[in-house]
């Protein structure tokens, strides 16, 4: 898996700088969205090896009335199930190291987006520590 850093021509001032922090902060978006992805993935898979249980079943005599727009319990779980051709341990256990080495790339991309952050500021700062030139 490839490491977000930034590059020493992004280390300096200016456009390079702001250039290589929008492209981190749209790979982030990128890496979020993918982990997303995952856990909803990882989610249906343990629904499927472990279903929920029924909804309504502990409150019919508490709410009588909703029971009656609740789906049938098959439907949902029709939904919900997915291909059951792969053992579904080892389909959670790959979710979860996926999840793992994109936490570890989301760490260097935190790392990289401070770093170009702090360039930023530290460009800024210095612009304003100049004196104006008469």
């Amino acid at each position: 898996m490839t490491v977000a850093q930034v590059s020493p021509r992004h280390a300096g001032h200016g456009p390079d700088a702001r250039a290589a922090r929008r492209a981190l902060r749209a790979e982030k978006a990128q890496l979020l969205r993918w982990r997303r992805l995952l856990r909803a993935r990882l989610d249906l898979a343990v629904a499927a090896y472990a279903p929920p249980d029924t909804l309504g079943a502990m409150s019919w005599d508490i709410l009588p009335e909703a029971q009656l727009s609740l789906p049938h319990p098959q439907q949902l779980l029709a939904l919900v199930r997915l291909s059951t051709d792969e053992d579904q341990v080892a389909l959670m256990q790959k979710l979860r190291d996926l999840d793992r080495q994109l936490a570890e790339y989301e760490e260097h991309i935190d790392a990289a987006l401070e770093e170009s952050t702090q360039q930023i500021v530290g460009a800024l700062a210095a612009q304003e520590s100049r004196p104006l030139a008469r």
